[in-house]
């Protein structure tokens, strides 16, 4: 399998420079640069909209530094990984101090270059392989059957199986519909803490399966879940409805 094509963006206050980059990375396999200027006051821009994986930075520029541009970055949230390239080997600490992957002095050599994209490609490649095995732990989590202790033993449920849990002082009750349920001996708390995603707390005695969520209304604070046949109606504090609204989105 192909790796992902790295794209990047090249910030130098001299053209020469910039050309300078392309040339060395213009045959390198799985590398893009998709913009560059000279001027650090649009950098911001050009990474709101091509959302670079690389950003080659100079660190000396007029009016605004490297470290400079690295911090409005991080105060919009964005953060590409960095390379700094300078004539200038006096700010190298202060480079790795920033956050820089990396650190190439001018007269830049291709070697040095291709192996500060190496170090970029095993970080990205690191992110992804691990961002891969928290997917596959969430869907592993959400497709077992979960074991609750109850007064003589325990039982094994599917959280698909869950209507609704509702709390009854150091005991909980699990619906699987409407009038069915399970008594467990344990709290509402330490229940929640093994739940998967789609379940949402939504008062300090109550926590449904977003799954059966049909309808919330802001205006009635109410919240509508349908299994099958069965429908039933919960009463939501006011200051659960956002908190609803913005996991339904993450589910």
């Amino acid at each position: 399998m192909k790796p992902n094509i790295i794209t990047a963006v090249i910030v130098d206050d001299e053209q020469e420079a910039i050309n300078l980059l392309v040339e060395l990375t213009k045959d390198m396999e799985n590398l893009q640069v998709v913009s560059s200027t000279t001027d650090p006051d649009k950098v911001l821009t050009l990474c709101l909209k091509h959302q670079p994986d690389l950003l080659f930075l100079d660190i000396q520029m007029p009016r605004k530094d490297g470290f400079a541009v690295i911090r409005e970055l991080k105060e919009n949230q964005l953060f590409p990984r960095i390379i700094f390239a300078t004539a200038f080997d006096k700010f190298s600490l202060m480079a790795l101090k920033e956050g820089a992957l990396d650190y190439i002095l001018k007269p830049i050599d291709r070697v040095e270059l291709s192996a500060a994209i190496q170090k970029v490609r095993n970080y990205i490649d690191g992110q992804d392989i691990q961002q891969r095995l928290e997917s596959l732990e969430k869907a592993v989590k959400n497709h077992r059957k979960l074991r609750f202790n109850t007064r003589s033993g325990f039982i094994l449920v599917h959280p698909d199986e869950i209507f609704y849990i509702h709390a009854d002082a150091n005991y909980s009750e699990i619906f699987t519909s409407k009038t069915d349920r399970e008594v467990i001996s344990m709290n509402l708390g330490a229940v929640e803490a093994m739940l998967p995603e789609q379940f949402i707390r939504i008062s300090r005695s109550l926590i449904i399966n977003s799954v059966y969520l049909s309808k919330l209304s802001g205006v009635n604070r109410k919240c509508l879940l349908h299994k099958n046949e069965d429908e039933i109606e919960f009463c939501v504090p006011e200051k659960q409805i956002s908190e609803i609204r913005k996991r339904i989105g993450e589910v």
